[in-house]
């Protein structure tokens, strides 16, 4: 079985609308299932849905919803045809659903109800896409995976539970697929055991091929999107970015989680644990291979790619107590839990400490309590900036060519951080600073 996920830009633009058809059609022996976003540009509004108060807001939401998804049907369906009738039908029945629930007082909680209203993107956009496939002669159809996807009750990023996700998706996926019915499932969303809607987060698509590939046991992953597949940098911003063909999945991990917008950074595990090939393709490229990523690394170069964040806020943590104290460490990163701030990166001194944030939290609170025992500076208008690849200290005068270059734009890192296991070197410097010297780290470490 062969998982083949499509994201926003694939399933909203016609032309890559017909590259579906045209891989599901050729891959139909591999007995492919496929998992679908929202189209382009709809999660946002149903976000802006779900916190509009006003009437007229209201409406005027629903009503661009409705635009997009009726100039997708009237693009794809000839006018006036059944199809056409039949999907515009269809998503004026999921606009007044949609209507009903922000009139409703019967959730558990505000996230439980943002969490329903946003997955109606997927709910849409998987409907138009099974249409479509069948309207081409491929037999599909469409499969919720509330039905599959069975998570705890984290709502607005929820985590999928194993047993129960392997259990439902063997149930309600497998005997389509036995019956030569290709699966179009929703992306992004599943269920708590008491059958309330979750998402994953946002980019959750992936997330779920992945989940879904390793509950049925798939042969591979695909994730399809508008890129010909994980470059060395973004090449948008550096233009001589080269494709990599080949990723580990720590390579990959590593990525994800330091920037790269290709992948979502928890895409990688269930495909780990279950030791499944992820493919990275583009929809709008049929005869690119793509990016292959698996347990094994191409060393060719131990510098794989050169990825960065321009938003990662700092804080800075030194006393004197820490030195041969016990439990310091574990008492700062209590605080930050209890106030909900995750933890990128970390470097420690004898005395001081320094943690880069994915969130901030409950900031303030944090470093009220962090400075009833330390000295807590907390400084903004930072990025990172991160050089991946496995073995990656094997390169010859890494860090000496690093600081260097830092040296010669007259840059300081205000903070480094070394990956334990050799795949990560990481640096601190001012945001303004990013774009300048990605390009000269990228032909130094990549290109030369």
């Amino acid at each position: 079985m062969l998982v083949m996920k499509f994201g926003g830009t694939s399933v909203t633009n016609p032309l890559s609308v017909a590259a579906i058809a045209k891989q599901v059609r050729s891959n139909l022996e591999q007995k492919p299932i496929i998992v679908v976003s929202a189209l382009s540009g709809v999660t946002d509004l149903l976000v802006k849905l779900s916190n509009a108060s006003n009437k007229g807001e209201i409406q005027d939401i629903l009503a661009e919803i409705r635009l997009k998804h009726q100039q997708w049907i009237d693009n794809i369906f000839s006018q006036n045809s059944p199809c056409n009738q039949n999907a515009s039908a269809q998503i004026d029945f999921y606009l007044e659903e949609l209507e009903d629930i922000m009139q409703a007082h019967d959730f558990s909680s505000s996230l439980a109800r943002h969490d329903s209203i946003v997955a109606f993107g997927e709910k849409m956009s998987s409907y138009l896409i099974s249409r479509y496939l069948v309207n081409n002669k491929i037999q599909a159809e469409r499969l919720l995976a509330t039905k599959c996807i069975i998570t705890n009750n984290n709502f607005g990023g929820a985590d999928f539970l194993s047993d129960e996700t392997i259990l439902h998706s063997k149930k309600n996926i497998l005997p389509l697929v036995e019956n030569e019915i290709v699966p179009v499932i929703t992306g992004f969303i599943g269920a708590t055991v008491n059958g309330e809607t979750t998402i994953l987060g946002r980019g959750g698509s992936d997330y779920s091929a992945a989940i879904i590939g390793y509950a049925i046991g798939a042969k591979e992953i695909q994730i399809w999107t508008d890129v010909d597949g994980v470059f060395s940098a973004d090449p948008r911003k550096v233009t001589n970015a080269r494709l990599i063909n080949q990723l580990s999945y720590q390579e990959a991990a590593e990525l994800a989680m330091f920037g790269a917008k290709v992948l979502h950074p928890r895409t990688i595990q269930p495909a780990v644990k279950a030791d499944i090939p992820v493919r990275v393709l583009n929809t709008f490229n049929l005869d690119n291979h793509g990016t292959l990523i698996n347990h094994d690394a191409d060393n060719t170069h131990h510098v794989k790619a050169v990825t960065w964040r321009k938003d990662v806020p700092l804080i800075n943590i030194s006393s004197p107590d820490m030195f041969l104290s016990k439990g310091f460490l574990q008492r700062v990163f209590a605080i930050l839990s209890e106030n909900n701030i995750s933890v990128n990166m970390l470097s420690a001194s004898e005395v001081s400490v320094s943690v880069t944030l994915d969130n901030v939290g409950n900031l303030e609170d944090a470093l009220k309590q962090l400075n009833e025992f330390a000295v807590a500076e907390y400084r903004s208008g930072l990025g990172s900036i991160s050089l991946v690849g496995e073995k990656i200290m094997d390169t010859p005068l890494l860090m000496q060519n690093v600081f260097n270059l830092l040296e010669d734009q007259g840059l300081k890192a205000e903070m480094l951080s070394y990956s334990a296991s050799n795949i990560n070197l990481s640096m601190v410097i001012a945001s303004e600073s990013i774009e300048k010297i990605v390009p000269k780290l990228h032909d130094q470490f990549i290109i030369s």
